[in-house]
């Protein structure tokens, strides 16, 4: 049900009531609590027993209020949610926003006109909080990365005086190639995105992977043993919009498998950090699509190790799935745990691999944590596998350590402050960035962009002193981003 107040909809608290309602209504009912008039939001919020601080506040001063983000950042999984506004990508994640074509004086005064990539991977202008309500850090707010772009050209994409198919968005002026502000093109998609500060499409710069010495030993659907850690990182794969089987990023997620399969050397698995699927939790695309990622992923002859996301549950980032959990089990979660998990012969979203070295001179443990599942069951569950040492520890799950809507992101950071681990291996932002000293979000496999990057795929690489390096792969040319590389320790600290 929604609650609209003036062309906005109010949010309200979500109730034992809400929870017995099907789970894309209640998704509706908890992103209840936008952008109404202060005085109209209270008599809404007064029906559902819900509290206001807008109410309380200067209707004069904003007609969005100023009590946080539950207010200013109504979540959203397609714009249907947003009772007239547009569902954008901003600070890792997708919230409701007001359009403001390029007019700074349509925002209130506690939001500013920005760029920014919508859930279908548009270019559009919306009035977005300012000082970063929205997000915990910098992915998604739609600017550039600090530096000069390269010339006009930079593999898929196109600056703006090249003469490109990308789609001008109405009422506003498109450079040649069909963007506007300075966007640049991304010829495989045909979307507008921020321009890129360095290229590893073929441009200046770019380089050819090294990933040194080929492995010996075997890695298999239950772990295995390896003479070193050589692994690739596939990040978030879905269509832009919901039910689009048809567009859904085939010939993206083709290519990167393939240019995985064709390093040399080869790397002996892949993990995946989830949403593969866009569809209706309670429809039937959702098979469909995970078959086709499954073809495209069988291009690659080695295993792989997916982690779930949230559009294996309902879409919505504060979906929770699985029997006894508020969004049950969905067709999605169903088709997730059956296509892509039994293979692996894995039974529940949240499972360990075990790799070691031959001669048992180190040892690794892959976590792999369902924050859209979560459970006490999955909390025990990962206290335990954390406590037991491991000379490197991997976490791989969905969303980032900020984008604390998801049910289980807070409870596993706080086990994860208990224990020593290597790197937090994540998706969800569809880029890809360090987050953190000892965090990585790879999200770039075929779901619409954000910012500045192309798609691509990670690469995780132990090196002889016993760090592990970290490089990103372009999905067209198959070169490295010159621009990006890290390198941590085994306990996670920084290495040269």
């Amino acid at each position: 049900m929604h609650l609209t107040v003036g062309g906005w909809f109010g949010r309200c608290r979500e109730t034992s009531l809400q929870r017995g309602l099907p789970a894309r209504l209640r998704a509706s009912v908890r992103v209840l609590r936008g952008w109404a008039a202060a005085g109209a939001l209270a008599s809404a919020l007064a029906a559902c027993g819900g509290q206001s601080q807008e109410a309380g506040g200067d209707a004069g001063a904003s007609a969005h209020g100023d009590a946080g983000i539950a207010a200013s950042c109504p979540p959203c999984v397609t714009s249907a949610d947003c009772g007239g506004g547009i569902c954008a990508q901003l600070g890792g994640d997708s919230y409701c926003a007001p359009a403001c074509g390029s007019s700074a004086s349509a925002c209130a005064a506690d939001r500013q006109c920005t760029m920014v990539s919508d859930v279908t991977g548009a270019q559009v202008s919306v009035c977005v909080p300012k000082g970063g309500v929205c997000s915990g850090g910098s992915a998604g707010q739609g600017t550039p990365d600090a530096g000069a772009p390269p010339a006009e050209t930079c593999g898929s994409l196109v600056g703006p005086d090249t003469k490109a198919a990308c789609h001008c968005s109405a009422g506003q002026t498109c450079a040649a190639n069909g963007c506007y502000g300075g966007w640049w093109c991304n010829t495989g998609t045909n979307h507008c995105q921020a321009p890129p500060s360095s290229c590893s499409g073929g441009g200046t710069g770019s380089a050819t992977y090294d990933g040194g010495a080929a492995p010996v030993g075997t890695v298999g659907a239950s772990g295995g043993s390896v003479s070193r850690l050589y692994f690739a990182v596939v990040g978030d794969t879905r269509p832009a919009s919901e039910d689009d089987t048809s567009a859904y990023p085939t010939s993206i997620i083709t290519q990167i498998y393939q240019h995985i399969e064709a390093l040399s050397p080869k790397p002996s698995f892949a993990v995946s950090t989830g949403d593969y699927q866009f569809a209706a939790p309670s429809g039937s695309q959702g098979p469909t699509q995970l078959d086709l990622y499954a073809g495209a992923r069988a291009k690659y002859s080695g295993p792989l190790f997916p982690a779930m996301g949230n559009h294996e549950c309902t879409g919505f980032t504060n979906s929770n799935c699985g029997s006894g959990n508020p969004d049950g089990v969905t067709n999605n979660y169903s088709a997730f745990l059956g296509k892509l998990l039994g293979p692996i012969n894995q039974a529940t979203p949240y499972y360990e691999i075990d790799v070691g070295a031959p001669d048992q001179s180190w040892t690794s443990k892959f976590l792999f944590v369902a924050a859209n599942a979560w459970t006490q069951t999955q909390a025990n569950w990962l206290d335990t596998a954390m406590g037991r040492a491991t000379t490197y520890t991997f976490i791989v799950r969905h969303e980032a350590a900020s984008v604390t809507s998801a049910p289980g992101v807070t409870p596993s950071e706080n086990i994860l402050l208990n224990h020593p681990y290597t790197l937090s291996i994540v998706g969800h932002t569809h880029t890809y960035e360090r987050s953190g000293p000892r965090e990585v979000i790879v999200g770039n496999g075929g779901a619409p962009l954000t910012g500045s990057k192309d798609y691509g795929f990670g690469i995780v690489s132990q090196r002889d002193d016993g760090a592990v390096a970290v490089d990103m792969i372009d999905y067209a040319s198959g070169l490295a981003d010159p621009s990006f590389h890290f390198a941590v320790k085994a306990d996670g600290s920084a290495a040269p």
